[in-house]
């Protein structure tokens, strides 16, 4: 009886934060100097108005003809489209970067993606990643001036966003010429995850939600990064940069050790860092300049 109430409660848990997702809950405000500005899009694959943030580079507005690179950025559970800039202050980080010459100029688009995990719902009602793919990437494409070639096309996130951005990027490596991600929800299986029982109820349901897990694992199977890096075959060259706490409270750097012991055997290229620190943005404030530099030295072919 007690695990069924628990249960009932994860759910409850679930709803509420989808709802606040929905009625634009979780808001912050963008720090003093930020270049990010915030504005929406009609998505008819999800039936609503959906925000974004995005930022242009210092040189963007002075120029007629320009084009730049772009980097998608996918924040985490609970979050929003917002807390790339206020949380991870990334926007004023790499102002500095620009300014400094460490790196040269990008744009960055922020999606919000509610509690979806970038992830077709397995029951078809809401196809977040179908949404990325096939709607936010070309309506940025098309109004701003975006350089839009693979080479000149990444994908980063963090925890949620991060675990999106490497599903998405092996899914679709023909779109994404990089990748990166802080903090990844990277799990061999459920059990993996270290969290309260409580919190292990709401995570049940949500993925319950989005992957059906209590019918069988084959939906999470098929949308897990562990599972897609079996073949790296198919990632076509695609650069991949993660980074992950060695004392995540939610036991990600379990994953993330995995990810790149598999990378690794396979003889693929690529950056996967443990770091001290725990999980989200106090940890990733460390270490976004140089996901920042990653997609910068795969953007101008380093």
């Amino acid at each position: 009886m007690r695990r069924r109430h628990v249960f009932a409660l994860g759910i409850v848990l679930v709803f509420t934060l989808q709802l606040l997702a929905q009625r634009g809950g979780f808001r912050d405000v963008a720090p003093e100097g930020s270049r990010v500005e915030y504005k929406t899009f009609t998505s008819k694959l999800l039936g609503r108005d959906l925000r974004y943030g995005i930022y242009l580079p210092p040189s963007y507005a002075g120029s007629a003809s320009k084009k730049y690179p772009v980097l998608y950025f996918l924040h985490g559970l609970n979050e929003n489209e917002m807390r790339w800039s206020s949380r991870g202050l990334t926007d004023i980080k790499l102002d500095k970067m620009i300014a400094g010459g460490r790196i040269g100029e990008f744009i960055v688009a922020v999606p919000f993606g509610a509690v979806g995990f970038y992830t077709n719902k397995r029951n078809g009602s809401e196809p977040w990643e179908d949404m990325i793919v096939s709607e936010f990437l070309p309506m940025i494409e098309s109004s701003y001036r975006v350089n839009a070639s693979r080479a000149t096309r990444g994908i980063g996130g963090i925890s949620m966003g991060g675990y999106g951005s490497l599903k998405i990027a092996m899914k679709h490596p023909d779109l994404f010429g990089s990748a990166s991600a802080h903090s990844a929800v990277l799990l061999a299986n459920l059990a993996d995850a270290r969290v309260s029982d409580r919190r292990l109820q709401m995570f049940q349901g949500l993925f319950d939600q989005i992957f059906g897990i209590n019918q069988d694992m084959v939906y999470w199977d098929a949308n897990n990064p562990l599972s897609l890096a079996a073949d790296t075959k198919k990632f076509n060259g695609l650069k991949i940069y993660f980074d992950c706490g060695t004392e995540d409270e939610y036991g990600f750097q379990t994953g993330t050790k995995l990810l790149d012991e598999m990378l690794t055997k396979a003889g693929y290229p690529h950056e996967g860092h443990l770091y001290p620190g725990n999980h989200g943005w106090d940890y990733a404030l460390q270490h976004t300049d140089a996901s920042l530099l990653f997609h910068w030295k795969a953007f101008s072919g380093k």
